[in-house]
């Protein structure tokens, strides 16, 4: 049996006539269930039954990063109001408590994780400083301050020893998580990094990023182990000229060591752990913004800009119609 939320629907919730954004999108380590960012709000999906389960309040904002505990029991969204507050909620999955908020930002969260351990929260966004807390007691363990952009991603290595954080202008670095002192710098994009993902051994990291180029770092020496560039590259129309844009938008290592990737060319990839393509599904209508891959591998989720969920079995895709966020 799935630990489901049984959570009431939301009284108060903001309705919209225009589906809003998957802005976050998480697929629980445990069980079939998907967590879907939309305006102050975050929907829970059995993607086994494909059915709605729960709704969580993010009266916060828009939640722009979602992230399961290691044991799936706790669910971290973090975002918020451009230019007005960002914050981080840990949220209970089977009751949609609070068990705590995080940072008191002056502008919106973008990137964020929880620690393997439970006992750290690292949050950033266009303040361009990476603030790690204590979940305990909300203090701060430590800032990082390297970054000279806004910091788009963050996540912490599986045995929480590390933390990767991305940022605007290509930055890419590794830190030891409990001082933050810089382990390696990752040089090798040349546009802003959207996205990163730890393989779940902890050896190896993949990174996107809108130079339209996938990376997979070995995580202990800092190097590439290989490099993809055009990995979602969109094809001109005939008789049109300029740059195509490929950017990869989000990236996230399967279970089985395999990589999805979603990009401006509007199709969703699945890649083998060296970078040669396994899967690539036909163009989706609206742009996919985020992707996660399921507990068991089986299921590639990818959220798009008009709140739509494809669900992608690396054959057929079946698109979930719209969750009207």
């Amino acid at each position: 049996a799935m630990p489901g939320p049984k959570l009431p629907p939301l009284a108060a919730a903001p309705t919209s006539i225009h589906p809003h954004p998957v802005t976050a999108l998480a697929a629980s380590p445990w069980a079939p269930l998907a967590a879907i960012g939309g305006h102050e709000r975050i929907t829970l999906y059995n993607t086994t039954t494909r059915t709605v389960i729960g709704e969580l309040a993010f009266p916060e904002g828009i939640p722009f990063v979602l992230r399961f505990s290691r044991d799936g029991s706790k669910l971290l969204a973090a975002g918020g109001r451009p230019v007005q507050s960002g914050k981080a909620v840990l949220f209970d999955v089977a009751t949609g408590a609070r068990l705590g908020v995080f940072g008191n930002e002056p502008d919106e969260i973008l990137a964020a994780d929880l620690s393997p351990d439970g006992k750290l929260v690292a949050l950033g966004g266009p303040g361009k400083v990476v603030k790690v807390f204590h979940v305990s007691d909300g203090s701060l363990a430590c800032t990082i301050t390297k970054h000279t952009d806004w910091i788009t991603a963050i996540e912490f290595s599986p045995d929480g020893s590390k933390l990767a954080t991305g940022d605007r202008s290509a930055g890419l670095f590794l830190w030891e998580a409990a001082t933050g002192q810089i382990f390696v710098s990752l040089a090798e994009h040349k546009d802003a990094i959207t996205s990163i993902s730890w393989r779940g051994d902890g050896a190896l990291l993949a990174s996107a990023s809108e130079d339209g180029t996938l990376v997979i770092w070995n995580a202990a020496e800092g190097f590439p182990v290989a490099t993809i560039p055009k990995a979602h590259e969109t094809k001109l129309a005939p008789g049109t000229y300029g740059k195509p844009a490929g950017g990869i938008l989000s990236v996230a290592f399967s279970p089985d060591g395999s990589i999805a990737t979603v990009g401006r060319d509007q199709t969703v990839k699945q890649w083998t752990v060296n970078g040669k393509p396994k899967s690539a599904s036909p163009a989706r209508e609206a742009l996919p913004t985020r992707v996660a891959v399921t507990f068991d591998g089986k299921l590639v989720l990818a959220g798009d800009e008009r709140g739509g969920l494809t669900l992608w079995d690396g054959k057929q895709a079946a698109l979930i119609a719209a969750l009207h966020h």
